[in-house]
């Protein structure tokens, strides 16, 4: 699964040593993180950036977001950024999980109500098993049925590919468009933070 992780720069210096942990939780689970994410410990050097930095890091954001399978925000810092991206991710379908430690609740997400939305409470010493009961549950949820229309040639070599490869006409497209949207993840270059 392509996961985009990401956390506030103005957490406490506790609060930051989790964020490699989840960092390479993500990994260890066999799941890709698409951000080469490197928090920047000073977030004096982030917001007295030019403008400029600024909105790539912006834009930046967004497009991984489009291009994730999942979004997982650390929040038991408040901040306006990670509200922005969990509202940007379940706008467009995105399953979000929104980790806090229990002496930093967040106060105003704990009202979302949202399908695709997980707010869970971590503990350091346990985060890899939080993370893969949570990434289970994301993965099963927000499945969108659609019809689509073929011509009788595309028809025919649809069935015929999908019968090749042993696999419903489903997964087959299903497997064509994650490759193509792995290919777009590849191109996309993070902007340091």
């Amino acid at each position: 699964m392509n996961i985009y992780f990401t956390a506030s720069a103005r957490a406490s210096i506790e609060i930051k040593q989790n964020y490699q942990m989840i960092f390479d939780s993500i990994r260890k689970l066999d799941h890709k993180n698409i951000d080469n994410w490197k928090i920047n410990t000073n977030p004096h050097n982030f917001y007295s950036a030019t403008d400029d930095h600024k909105s790539e890091v912006y834009s930046n954001a967004l497009e991984l977001i489009k291009k994730s399978d999942l979004v997982i925000l650390e929040v038991s810092t408040h901040s306006l950024t990670m509200g922005y991206l969990i509202k940007y991710a379940l706008d467009i379908k995105i399953p979000v999980i929104a980790l806090h430690t229990s002496k930093h609740e967040p106060g105003f997400i704990i009202g979302i109500e949202d399908e695709n939305f997980q707010l869970i409470e971590y503990a350091p010493n346990s985060i890899k098993i939080t993370l893969q009961k949570a990434i289970k549950f994301a993965g099963n949820t927000g499945d969108i049925r659609f019809n689509m229309m073929l011509s009788p040639k595309l028809s025919t070599y649809l069935k015929e590919a999908s019968d090749t490869e042993n696999v419903s006409k489903a997964v087959f497209i299903r497997r064509l468009i994650k490759e193509y949207r792995n290919k777009q993840i590849s191109n996309i270059t993070p902007a340091t933070k």
